[in-house]
């Protein structure tokens, strides 16, 4: 079986598993939120806005409040803090794609956000990156500490995090309707370099 059908069964197989709570976290504790959820992934064709920031040009910083505790986690460390959770799937891009690199955010030991981050030679529906070109993928802040645009600080916290390590470019995609995502990259400096299109699994890849 090749790679790309192992990840894909992969990534099904922990969303049926935690369908609920992924289709919650998304789409609001209601009655429609799983036949969105089903929707959007499935049956519906959808757009990608695919956003960039040069890490030579000046880099917005946005101070992050105090209790907040930023941490680069083992997948060891980052197994002990999902003991016992009822996480959405955004915790789980190492078992999916075998990802090994994330920022998280604990307040009071309790998890906040978290944010991975892929590099060359990584499983990548969308991308094919260069040596120095990172990509901030799949992300999410839990429900109790939203409204803070924490993924804005967190995102412009990372990018420079990742110039100090020697990259020159950082990238990411966010869906078209995800216009809460969408604000909080443009003010981490990120613009828009393109678009791709995506019919549930399929589609196609764009270097970068």
């Amino acid at each position: 079986m090749k790679n790309s059908s192992i990840h894909f069964i992969k990534k099904l197989l922990l969303t049926l598993k935690d369908l609920k709570m992924t289709a919650y976290h998304h789409y609001g504790n209601n009655i429609y939120s799983i036949p969105k959820f089903i929707y959007f992934s499935l049956f519906k064709i959808n757009t990608f806005i695919i956003v960039g920031i040069d890490l030579d040009n000046k880099l917005p910083k946005l101070d992050i409040e105090p209790e907040f505790k930023i941490i680069k986690p083992t997948i060891d460390e980052l197994d002990r803090l999902r003991s016992g959770k009822d996480l959405p799937r955004e915790f789980y891009y190492d078992k999916i794609h075998g990802i090994k690199k994330c920022y998280i955010v604990l307040c009071q030991n309790e998890l906040a956000y978290i944010h991975w981050v892929y590099l060359k030679g990584d499983k990548n529906r969308f991308l094919v990156l260069s040596d120095d070109v990172a990509e901030l993928n799949y992300n999410t802040t839990l429900p109790k500490f939203r409204g803070r645009k924490l993924m804005a600080k967190m995102v412009a916290y990372i990018v420079r995090d990742l110039k100090k390590e020697g990259y020159k470019k950082v990238v990411g995609l966010t869906h078209s309707q995800n216009i809460a995502s969408i604000k909080s990259v443009k003010r981490a400096g990120f613009k828009e370099l393109g678009k791709v299109k995506a019919f549930g699994p399929f589609n196609m890849k764009v270097r970068v």
